[in-house]
């Protein structure tokens, strides 16, 4: 199985354009905490997670 994809762009004269594929992140920030079978609560851990915002081409021209 091949995936893959593909962009044209009309570039001017004596100008270069760059693209870059990939998937862009969302940084967040949250915590994590347990709970425990006995209804307590244990200590919170502040967390940094990154979730898929968006997945594309980013094209500019130089």
């Amino acid at each position: 199985m091949r995936l893959g994809n593909s962009i044209s762009v009309d570039t001017p004269a004596h100008k270069t354009t760059y693209a870059s594929y990939g998937v862009y992140r969302l940084k967040s920030y949250g915590y994590s905490q347990y709970t425990y079978v006995n209804c307590g609560k244990g200590a919170k851990h502040n967390v940094t997670l990154y979730t898929p915002h968006r997945v594309g081409w980013a094209i500019w021209e130089g």
